[in-house]
C-alpha cells in the first residue's frame, strides 16, 4: 500500500466512453497528477488513475457497454465525489482562474466545511471541502 493510501481509503471509478478527454480534464483543470494509465489494443487509454493531495480517482472504459456511459450528460450524474484539499480557497481561485466553471459557490455549510463543486466533462460532480469549524445544525436540524 502507498503513502498516500491507508486502509480506510474509498477509490471512485467512473466508466466513460473516452478516457483521455476526462483524464485531461483532471490533469489540465484541477491539477491533479497522472499516476498510471493502461493502454488498450486500439491505442487508446482503457484505463488510468488521478490524484491529488492524496485522493486517487479511476477512470476507465468498460469492455462492454454500460447504460449512461457513452452519452455526454449536461447534468449532474448520480454519483458525487467530496474531495478534501489542503486550501480550499486558494485551490477554488487556482480551479476558477484556469477557466473551470465552478457550479456550486464557494460556501461555508453548516456541517463545518468550506466547499465548492465543478462538473467534469461526463457530468461527475467533485465537491472540494476543508473542514474550518465544527457544526452548527440550522434550527430543525437533529444531528445523532
Amino acid at each position: 500500500m502507498s503513502e498516500s493510501q491507508s486502509a480506510a481509503s474509498v477509490v471512485p471509478s467512473f466508466w466513460v466512453d473516452a478516457v483521455e478527454p476526462v483524464r485531461d480534464f483532471y490533469l489540465q483543470k484541477l491539477g491533479f497528477e497522472h499516476m498510471m494509465g493502461v493502454i488498450g489494443k486500439d491505442g487508446r487509454l482503457d484505463f488510468c488513475i488521478v490524484t491529488r493531495e492524496g485522493a486517487m480517482i479511476m477512470i476507465g472504459r468498460p469492455e462492454d457497454r454500460i447504460e449512461g456511459a457513452n452519452e455526454k450528460y449536461p447534468t449532474r450524474r448520480p454519483v458525487e465525489i467530496y474531495v478534501y484539499v489542503k486550501d480550499v480557497d486558494r485551490y477554488h481561485d487556482q480551479v476558477k482562474g484556469g477557466g473551470v466553471d465552478v457550479v456550486e459557490p464557494l460556501t461555508t455549510q453548516w456541517w463545518g466545511d468550506r466547499t465548492f463543486a465543478v462538473r467534469d466533462p461526463y457530468g461527475y460532480q467533485l465537491w472540494f471541502c476543508q473542514t474550518v469549524g465544527e457544526p452548527v445544525p440550522p434550527p430543525g436540524v437533529k444531528m445523532m
